[in-house]
């Protein structure tokens, strides 16, 4: 249903590019140059003039769209957007040669305090079964539950494996409420918790720049999927 209501559309883009960029920028660069290339000096300047001005106008909207009125209310985002237009995080974005081997290293670091861990062991199901009483069933939450939890989504929180983004969720609970309160209630009722909303996106964040220590210097930042953290609310309620 989300492929078919809001199919993804792709956009080429440089890991150097600014925020601000937009194809039509692009395009009269390209302009520029050919036309410098050519020999056209009047027509190369009347394009870096263009430039100059698309460039200006860019950056003045991504200053309205993200940061104007908010230097007072939201000090951080506003500070964000300035470092973003001054380009003072440019960075290289492209990855290591050994990206596999790095992945593999801080699997092996993000899981190495379980190593020693012992296995958890699960309990046969018939073993449950005659702690319940006959005429005894889960709770079971209402559609109101449901809509209550995805209308208080947070929409900036990122999108896990799933790739359900939350604004979504939160934007058209009434009329998505029905279908995740029959998944919720089924993952309840059968005692099953969806094998795809275990899966993390992780994400290794270094606590100090540059990093030394592989066990030490870095943290992981896992996301999973927001349906996946809508069941465990509902669980705990």
């Amino acid at each position: 249903m989300l492929d078919k209501s809001l199919p993804k559309r792709t956009v080429r883009a440089h890991p150097s590019d600014k925020p601000w960029m937009t194809p039509r920028i692009k395009h009269e660069i390209k302009a520029r140059q050919k036309a410098f290339k050519s020999g056209d000096i009047t027509r190369y300047k009347l394009l870096c003039d263009k430039v100059t001005s698309l460039v200006s106008n860019a950056k003045k909207n991504y200053y309205q769209l993200k940061a104007e009125g908010t230097r007072e209310t939201n000090p951080a985002k506003w500070y964000k957007t300035i470092f973003e237009l001054a380009a003072a995080n440019d960075c290289n974005s492209q990855p290591p040669a050994d990206a596999a081997d790095l992945a593999e290293r801080l699997q092996q670091s993000f899981t190495k305090p379980w190593q020693n861990a012992n296995p958890t062991e699960i309990p046969d199901v018939g073993e449950i079964e005659h702690l319940l009483k006959n005429d005894t069933s889960p709770p079971l939450p209402s559609i109101g539950q449901i809509k209550a939890t995805l209308k208080h989504l947070n929409p900036r929180k990122a999108t896990g494996s799933d790739e359900i983004p939350p604004w979504l969720l939160k934007r058209y609970h009434e009329e998505l409420a029905p279908v995740i309160h029959n998944i919720i209630c089924s993952s309840i009722s059968q005692a099953k918790y969806p094998t795809l909303y275990k899966h993390a996106l992780v994400t290794p964040v270094t606590k100090i720049y540059p990093p030394n220590d592989m066990d030490n210097d870095f943290r992981q930042i896992s996301v999973l999927p927001q349906l996946a953290k809508v069941l465990e609310s509902i669980q705990l309620k």
